[in-house]
Formats: C-alpha cells, sequence, structure tokens
C-alpha cells in the first residue's frame, strides 16, 4: 500500500496511534449502541497492546455501562434479540476487564469480575441459541476468561450455523485461536487465509485497495474492516504457532505477508528482530510499538552481544533503545533521564513505568555495592581492561564495567589503548563519568594479557 509506505516514512507516530484517533473520533460522532459500544472496546484492545492498562480499563468500563444501558431499554423494549446481543457484549466487556487486572485500592474482585462474565454469557444464550455471532461472542468471552473447552465447544456452534463467507472465516479463526497447537489449529489458520485470497473476495480486495484500508480492529464493523483485520490477525496467529514449533522458514513466511499488507504492523516487526536480530530490525519493530516488554527483553539480549553508541534520535522507539543501551553501559543516571522524558508523553504506560523502576534498581544495586570505602579498599583484585585512551591511562572498562583514576596514570612498559590488559587494582568507590556511573579505581600493576 503505497499511502501506508508515506505515512510511515514521514511520520514518527506509533502504528497504533492512527487506530486511537480514528476509534476516538468515531465515539466521538457517533450515537447508535454498536458503533460507541465497538469504539470503546477497540480503544480498549489497543491500550492493552500498549500495556497502558488504567486507560484500556476505562474504556472497558465505558463499554460495559453503555451495553448494560442497552440491556435495560431492550428488556423495557420486550426485544428479546436486541437482549441477548447486548447481554452477549456485556459479558464480553466484563471479561476484558477481569484481564485488565484490579487498580491499586479497588476492592473487586477477579473472581467476582469472571463470574459476572460468566453469567452474563449464559444468560445471552438463553435467548439466541441459534445465532452464530452469539456463539462467536461466548466463545471470544470464554477465551477471555481461559475456559478453554468452553469457547472451542461455543466456536464449533458457531461455525455450524454461519453460512456467509466471510463471517464463515471469522468464526473458523475463533476456533482456532481457541485451540491449542493442534493439527487443527493450523488447518483451520490455513483455510481462513486461502478463503480469504480466493477469488470469492476479489471485490472485497478491490474495495480494501480503493479506501486504501489497513487498520486492524478487534471489533471490525463493516466488511472491509472485518476482512482486513481477520486476515492480519489470522496470519499472526499461524505465524506464531509455526514460530512455537520451530518451523521458523513457515514462520517468517506469514510475518513477512502480514508486513506486505502492513508495512508497521508492531507484532510481525517484533518477530522479525526476534528471529533476525539485527539494528535495523529493532528499530522498525520499536518505531512501531516502543512499550512491547517482550521486545525490550530481546533487546537486551541483543545489545548485550552488540555494544553500541546511539545514533540520531527522532521517535519514542529510538528513546527507548537509548535508554537500554545506556543501562547496558552502566550510565544509569543518563538512562533515568531518558525514560523520564519518554513517560512524560506516555504518562499511563506501565512498561516504561517497570523499565525506569529496573533502571532506578540497578542503579541503587551499584552504588550500594560500593558504598564502603573502607572495606573495598582493603580488597586487590585483578581484571581485563580496556584503556579509553593513552597513555597516560586515566579511564577505561574493567571486565566491561566503566572506571576511571583519580588523575592520569603512565605504566612502565609497552601499553597501549583499545586492547584488553590485565590491571591489578583497588576499588576506591563510585564516581561518575559523562553522566555514567563508574568506579573510582587504584592501580596498582599493569601487565600485558595472559
Amino acid at each position: 500500500m503505497i499511502l501506508l509506505v508515506a505515512i510511515v516514512l514521514a511520520q514518527t507516530r506509533i502504528a497504533s496511534d492512527f487506530e486511537l484517533q480514528q476509534m476516538q473520533q468515531l465515539v466521538a460522532r457517533s450515537r447508535d449502541f454498536t458503533s460507541q459500544l465497538s469504539g470503546h472496546l477497540n480503544l480498549g484492545d489497543l491500550r492493552t497492546a500498549r500495556n497502558e492498562p488504567d486507560l484500556a480499563r476505562a474504556e472497558y468500563q465505558k463499554a460495559l455501562e453503555i451495553a448494560s444501558s442497552e440491556r435495560t431499554t431492550a428488556r423495557k423494549a420486550s426485544n428479546l434479540t436486541r437482549y441477548a446481543t447486548a447481554t452477549s457484549y456485556a459479558a464480553l466487556a466484563e471479561a476484558k476487564l477481569c484481564g485488565t487486572g484490579t487498580p491499586a485500592g479497588a476492592s473487586t474482585d477477579r473472581s467476582l469480575c469472571a463470574t459476572e462474565a460468566f453469567a452474563l454469557s449464559e444468560e445471552a444464550m438463553r435467548y439466541a441459541s441459534d445465532s452464530a455471532k452469539s456463539w462467536n461472542l461466548y466463545a471470544t468471552t470464554m477465551s477471555a476468561l481461559q475456559l478453554r473447552a468452553k469457547a472451542v465447544s461455543a466456536a464449533r456452534n458457531a461455525v455450524a450455523l454461519e453460512n456467509d463467507p466471510l463471517d464463515l472465516a471469522i468464526y473458523k479463526y475463533t476456533l482456532a485461536s481457541s485451540l491449542d497447537d493442534t493439527p487443527e489449529a493450523e488447518q483451520l489458520f490455513v483455510d481462513v487465509i486461502h478463503s480469504l485470497r480466493s477469488p470469492q473476495f476479489d471485490e472485497l480486495r478491490r474495495q480494501v485497495a480503493r479506501t486504501e484500508s489497513f487498520e486492524i480492529y478487534s471489533s471490525a464493523r463493516g466488511d472491509v474492516a472485518a476482512y482486513v483485520s481477520t486476515l492480519n490477525r489470522t496470519q499472526l496467529r499461524l505465524a506464531a504457532l509455526y514460530e512455537r514449533r520451530g518451523e521458523l522458514s513457515k514462520a517468517k513466511e506469514q510475518y513477512a505477508a502480514v508486513i506486505a499488507d502492513r508495512s508497521d504492523d508492531p507484532t510481525a516487526l517484533a518477530a522479525i528482530a526476534r528471529l533476525e536480530p539485527s539494528e535495523e530490525h529493532f528499530k522498525a519493530a520499536f518505531d512501531a510499538n516502543p512499550f512491547s516488554l517482550p521486545l525490550i527483553r530481546d533487546y537486551e539480549k541483543f545489545v548485550a552481544g552488540h555494544p553500541k553508541v546511539s545514533g540520531e534520535r527522532k521517535t519514542a522507539g529510538d528513546e527507548v533503545r537509548l535508554a537500554i543501551e545506556q543501562t547496558q553501559r552502566g550510565e544509569y543516571p543518563a538512562a533515568i533521564v531518558t525514560i523520564t522524558i519518554v513517560a512524560k508523553q506516555f504518562p499511563n504506560n506501565a512498561t516504561l513505568a517497570t523499565l525506569l523502576r529496573e533502571i532506578e534498581d540497578k542503579r541503587k544495586a551499584f552504588l550500594a555495592r560500593y558504598a564502603n570505602p573502607s572495606q573495598l579498599d582493603q580488597q586487590i583484585l585483578t581484571g581485563m581492561v580496556v584503556f579509553d585512551a593513552g597513555p597516560p591511562f586515566e579511564s577505561g572498562t574493567i571486565d566491561g564495567q566503566r572506571f576511571r583514576f583519580s588523575e592520569p596514570k603512565n605504566f612502565n612498559g609497552d601499553f597501549k589503548s583499545g586492547v584488553p590488559l590485565r590491571l591489578t587494582y583497588r576499588i576506591l568507590g563510585p564516581t561518575q563519568i559523562d553522566g555514567a556511573d563508574a568506579l573510582l579505581v587504584e592501580p596498582l600493576k599493569l601487565e600485558p594479557q595472559r
């Protein structure tokens, strides 16, 4: 999609920013039940994907209030079909609320939340047992509650009752997602992809191309959005299944197919960075979603083996990567400043709060370890040193830890900077080098590396 590529290159926004904007506009301008409900559910799911649980919880709560109000109105009107639909959505919103955890200071018990969601689902099916859509909603709710057996059974009912090709593809996706990594799940995912790419959807694909649609929603409204979202999510699920099995070539093929349709898909880009680690792949993944903890863990491992000096910083993803690199180099004060700046832009993000807390804990541990010079200067240590410059020598790393001498030092012998040497030394205490926590060291002897 040419327009999508232009957007990605010209702007530095996170991949989900566009969907957030679209859903917020939909909620602001619409008044009907379906638009309001799907808007808030989508906003909750998007906030969840960005690890913004407080904001996600607020959206799910609003969806629950809308569904509950619709239930009351439908019951008063004696409209059982409308009542069943509203009750199904209330169950789903309640289940999603359960998944966001309990806010600090709240008394809501997750088990009570799950019990209410289950009861609402059962109530809805009393009036809609012949509806494929209702069974699919029931299955989705049971999956959110981690009741796999019930999810599978309900999803099978939805598939058995449906004839419309697009809805059938959606319900098969739900069924496959409810199953473990079984041959049946794989075959269902494959069938959905083949179906959606078959000639029977040629006209729908032309509509997708004409409208340049690429938005991915969990509660898609309209055939175009449903088609794009279902194909994207099915390919991602199949790719993840292959990856868990160790069939990496098949997994990469599916991830590449996702990126071909949407070049900034955060899940696919993170997978590519995980499977084919490189600075380029990690930059693309972080620009799409800098709030993924699994992606952050993967980059921490990558940086440990590929230390680097950060280049130009334009995006939130660049800043998060910089903080990880600074932490790896022991530049804890600088890393804290970097993450704090990003956190001010995204004040409700749990990932940034976690990362900041981890960096602060590492700095505290470093300072505590070298806080008592009277004990440290009794210990004579030996390690591999690499000097930054010299002779004379003043700073560098000892076994990977930044250090400096109290003053430049010359040693007897032909020693050079930038090469491993053997240093015998005492630690005098903690210090800083250009904003990075480091050790203040007293050198005793320098030798060639053995």
